[in-house]
């Protein structure tokens, strides 16, 4: 009987270890890597072998963080009814109301719940802090994240479980305050957190990637590089960490490598539709239109059901030359109701442009360019106007390109500048010469570009020369002769550029022979040096032998002869 006995209690401590192999930790560790069906399977699992309160909170915290708030509060529910003493259910009803925006509300239940657990249940305030961080997403717009967080009560619950328990937040706890601050924009603070939460597991792979994170939009470029790299290292299999390392090599402008990591990434998470959608736009930043549109159909076969698969097609076709196709995508797209973005105008805008049909494109460019903080479009309708040679109207939207960039606090660089002083420098020169007001006021727009232009790159020879012809119309009655230093700082400037034997520069006889006749007239009117006039005017010859001018100067007509005496 005893035999029985003990083969009976084996038989369930097989069935119990076979029932629980599996843990709430498995759960969240394949969840935290983007692997959410095999998630999913555990969380159910555990629910089917013991149906506890605590367990229908994870089945539920699943389906909470894919945002599918009618399963979440179905677990929830069924997890309160089946242990009403566990407030983590509690929790969870109320998180959702976060994740719809309504933080005021689920405020109101935060409260209530951390009063009747009287402050003192770090499971409890643990949850409620991550609930007030975890639907903010970075780069977001204001929009979608304006009442869906509140970061400082997040903090306040973490730094609790410490006041009251007093033991140490655990990794996971401390990642929460990271997130944190990193919504308060608190960098020092959010990297604090996150080696803290190092400190508690040194193998933390997922803090590792926080810090790069917090270095990335630091634009402490080395330090994320580091970051990621530690982070890669760590763990190979961690897919969030070749995500955001592909995202990371996107601002350094290295798109081949990154399209590499945003491929990895699919390869460790789950390619769920969702995900390998997601990937599609990924691979879409990194110029991988080829591949975007690949994930872009096999994400359409696994039956997504997401309205970005137009955009996706559409952005794609039209980055690829297939400005038609890409149009009738976005134009489907609109058929459908699908709520409008701005890229959309923006694309429609290169769509219509790569047909030609540049008048249609500025109707969606202009709507799009003041919303765009992804685009430089200001620099787009600069090129169709200029283009049109509509130039005032591409100096607008050239100084409209420059303060985009100051914005975002890109580099604004000498051909930016350039651009808009040739801009200034055309509208001048077709206007009326009878204009002396006009004229010269354009003018002298164009010679105060052509100097912030030289400001930054006081060695390129065309910013001198199309300077002096700008101070020309300036000196609308040519007896000052304001074009005559540029003259001579741009022979100067393609001197240096021989120099250093320049292969980006390329002489222009017709250029070196206006800047020589002028300066030699110059020397000739003004200062009166002999020496110098031949010389300048030697070398002016040199290239154009023929010139009347300079013939003139070396082979002066015979005077005429004096009137003889008359004769008696």
């Amino acid at each position: 009987m005893k035999k029985m006995k003990s083969w009976i209690l084996g038989l369930g401590l097989l069935v119990s270890n076979v029932a629980f192999g599996q843990t709430i930790q498995d759960g969240l560790h394949f969840l935290d890597r983007h692997q959410p069906s095999r998630a999913k399977q555990v969380f159910e699992s555990l629910v089917a072998a013991a149906p506890t309160g605590e367990n229908y909170y994870y089945l539920g915290y699943y389906y909470l963080n894919l945002r599918d708030w009618d399963n979440a509060k179905a677990a929830f529910e069924k997890g309160k009814a089946a242990d009403p003493k566990n407030y983590l259910n509690q929790v969870g009803l109320a998180s959702i109301l976060v994740g719809q925006n309504n933080v005021s509300a689920a405020k109101v239940e935060f409260d209530r719940i951390i009063k009747e657990t009287k402050e003192k249940n770090p499971d409890v305030l643990h949850r409620i802090a991550e609930a007030y961080e975890m639907f903010y997403v970075l780069g977001k717009e204001d929009s979608f994240n304006a009442n869906n967080n509140d970061p400082g009560e997040a903090i306040r619950l973490i730094d609790l479980i410490q006041e009251k328990t007093k033991k140490v937040p655990s990794a996971a706890q401390y990642i929460v305050k990271g997130d944190a601050y990193l919504i308060k924009n608190d960098g020092g603070n959010a990297v604090t957190a996150y080696e803290q939460a190092l400190l508690q597991d040194p193998k933390n792979v997922k803090a590792k990637v926080k810090i790069g994170v917090v270095y990335l939009r630091g634009k402490n470029y080395k330090e994320t590089q580091a970051r990621y790299k530690e982070a890669i290292d760590l763990d190979s299999n961690y897919a969030p960490a070749h995500r955001r390392y592909g995202e990371y090599l996107i601002v350094g402008n290295q798109y081949k490598n990154a399209a590499r990591y945003f491929r990895k990434y699919l390869e460790k998470a789950e390619a769920t539709p969702e995900v390998t959608l997601e990937t599609a736009k990924l691979l879409f930043l990194s110029k991988d239109y080829e591949g975007a549109m690949k994930f872009t159909d096999e994400a359409d076969k696994k039956g997504v059901k997401d309205n970005d698969i137009y955009r996706m097609r559409g952005y794609a076709n039209v980055e690829m030359g297939n400005y038609q196709q890409g149009i009738e995508n976005l134009d489907g797209m609109v058929k459908k109701g699908v709520k409008p973005y701005f890229m959309d105008d923006l694309y429609f805008g290169k769509g219509y442009q790569g047909l030609g049909k540049d008048s249609i494109a500025l109707q969606y460019l202009e709507r799009a360019a003041p919303l765009d903080t992804n685009n430089n479009v200001y620099s787009i309708i600069h090129d169709i106007k200029y283009k049109q040679k509509k130039y005032a109207d591409a100096a607008k939207a050239g100084i409209g390109s420059i303060d985009w960039k100051k914005k975002k606090s890109q580099t604004v660089g000498s051909g930016d500048y350039f651009k808009v002083a040739m801009d200034y420098y055309l509208t001048s020169a077709y206007m009326d010469r009878a204009d002396t007001l006009g004229r010269p006021a354009m003018a002298m727009r164009a010679d105060s570009m052509f100097a912030k232009a030289i400001e930054i790159n006081d060695k390129w020879p065309p910013f001198y020369i199309n300077r002096a012809r700008a101070n020309n119309f300036i000196d609308y009655t040519g007896t000052k002769w304001l074009g005559a230093p540029y003259y001579e700082k741009f022979l100067a400037a393609v001197e240096q550029q021989k120099a250093e034997k320049s292969t980006q520069y390329k002489e222009d006889k017709n250029q070196m022979f206006e800047a020589l006749k002028f300066l030699g007239g110059y020397h000739l009117s003004v200062t009166k040096d002999e020496a110098k006039v031949k010389e300048l005017f030697t070398k002016a010859q040199e290239i154009k032998p023929d010139d009347p001018d300079i013939k003139a100067y070396f082979n002066p007509a015979p005077a005429a002869p004096a009137a003889g005496a008359p004769k008696k």
